[in-house]
């Protein structure tokens, strides 16, 4: 391949190039923002620090966070303090970051937006290319196209099928003035989503997510004014961010197409996000390196496969316990409000409460954590009381 065409330069774009490009492959990252904000928390958990040290190093702008309450729909807190910290960078200045380290590599970053692309007419010369794409300011050619351009992409149709918006939550978001150190995360009865606060060095993210199809935008703002005033943040009257965030559906994770003849896709474009917490910056800069990986292989073709051994086969999982964890019911409430309600009395829920956070305890083996966390529990809760007993025995 002689030039690699990369649309977008978010994380999985410019992680893709950075790889590519220091190993001596001609990169062109099509960027028209450069860096842009969007209502996402931005939180980067351990096995992010851990796989790219660089971003807990980073001299940018980042906040570290080692404090975080869940609050249930029943209004039952618990408060944790995290074994290994969350690192939380802008999305402005953590794509800025990105895009850097992908230029310094040796790619060509090109601030043009791609409007349109299709396969070069059948012909000879060995340096006829693959691909002609239609920017807004002029076309250009490569030999492979890699779309990383979010979410939100239209150019998807022209390699794949168009996500359906069953397999999307819509996300709303404000950035607010203010410094805190508490990650603050609210669930709600009868809603697959939630709202957050995430503070930065300087202000906080506030925003909600749900369901398309299941709640409108007038809810979503109606629910996150209510979180803001409910926990007294800023009442900021800033601009208000949407976008949305994929969510597949397990039927389309058994349907997905990462890749086809000269073209892959990656990130949010692909839908490489966790269907439960929707975290997606992780799996959209590991999505990038294994397809830089496969590449450079000169195995193409092998890219989908190592997404599900690597992590695609997790997320798959995590589609079918979403809905469980939002709307099922454990022992009479709510999952998510038994598990807050567990965490804060028990601590084998809370111990594995921080896995869940940290990363360490994945989709697989989490039914065999819940039932052996259960009834550990229950002997501590049992003991605790029949503690509480004796003192006030005794006291008498």
């Amino acid at each position: 391949m002689k030039r690699i065409a990369i649309i977008g330069g978010g994380p999985a774009g410019s992680t893709t190039a950075e790889k590519l490009a220091w190993s001596g492959a001609r990169v062109i990252v099509f960027e028209e923002k450069l860096g842009w904000e969007k209502p996402c928390g931005g939180a980067l958990p351990r096995r992010a620090l851990r796989r790219y040290p660089f971003l807990r190093d980073a001299s940018e702008e980042h906040k570290c966070l080692r404090d975080a309450e869940l609050v249930a729909a029943s209004g039952a807190s618990v408060r944790l303090h995290l074994r290994q910290p969350l690192i939380v960078f802008s999305r402005a200045v953590l794509n800025h970051l990105l895009l850097g380290r992908a230029e310094n590599a040796g790619a060509e970053i090109i601030p043009d937006r791609i409007l349109s692309f299709h396969r070069a007419s059948s012909g000879l010369g060995a340096d006829r290319s693959a691909w002609h794409l239609q920017g807004r300011k002029r076309s250009y050619a490569a030999d492979y196209v890699v779309l990383a351009g979010g979410a939100r992409s239209l150019l998807r149709a022209l390699l794949t099928e168009p996500l359906s918006a069953r397999d999307f939550m819509l996300t709303l978001g404000r950035y607010t003035p203010g410094v805190a150190h508490l990650l603050r995360v609210q669930f709600f009865e009868g809603f697959e989503g939630y709202a957050w606060a995430f503070p930065r060095s300087d202000h906080l993210s506030l925003g909600i997510c749900g369901k398309v199809g299941q709640i409108q935008m007038r809810e979503l703002r109606e629910r996150l004014l209510r979180f803001t005033k409910d926990f007294g943040y800023p009442i900021d009257a800033g601009p208000v961010f949407s976008h949305l965030l994929p969510a597949l559906s397990l039927t389309n994770w058994g349907n997905l197409r990462l890749a086809g003849p000269g073209w892959a896709l990656a990130g949010d474009a692909a839908g490489l996000v966790d269907p439960v917490t929707g975290e997606g910056i992780y799996f959209a800069m590991r999505s990038g390196e294994l397809l830089a990986e496969s590449l450079l292989d000169h195995a193409p073709e092998t890219y989908p496969a190592r997404v599900w051994r690597d992590f695609g086969s997790k997320l798959a999982l995590g589609a079918r316990l979403a809905h469980d964890f939002y709307r099922g019911d454990f022992l009479g409430k709510l999952s998510s409000t038994r598990m807050i309600e567990f965490s804060a009395r028990s601590a084998s829920f809370l111990e594995l409460l921080q896995d869940l956070l940290d990363g360490a305890q994945s989709y697989p083996g989490l039914a065999w954590r819940l039932h052996r966390a259960l009834g550990k529990s229950l002997v501590e809760l049992v003991a605790s009381s029949a503690l509480q007993r004796f003192r006030a025995l005794r006291s008498q």
